[in-house]
């Protein structure tokens, strides 16, 4: 997959979610928790980030001007501990790095 497809199919997935309730290309807490439990299972069960809690505060830190919403944007910031966690595997490193 080209590098240019890769980044369109992040979009249409994050759009996939976005447009499920509220603003369109804006993420509720409802459709961000649906997003990771459908896209990123593995991440979400590594590292004990299935403990309760975790994607609430997640979600408010990754929500930067504070509106209960994510933009894309924001959800970079998500979409790179992502990235990380696929780059340790890809390693055979450990996953629970920073987090």
């Amino acid at each position: 997959m080209s590098g240019a497809r890769s980044l369109q199919t992040v979009v249409d997935v994050f759009h996939q979610y976005s447009i499920r309730q509220g603003e369109i290309d804006l993420l509720s807490m409802s459709d961000f928790t649906t997003l990771l439990k459908e896209q990123a299972p593995s991440f979400l069960r590594t590292c004990d980030r299935n403990r309760a809690g975790y994607l609430e505060r997640l979600f408010q830190e990754t929500d930067l001007n504070k509106d209960k919403e994510l933009s894309f944007e924001e959800f970079t910031i998500v979409l790179s501990k992502l990235a990380d966690d696929a780059h340790r595997i890809s390693h055979g490193s450990e996953r629970c790095g920073p987090d």
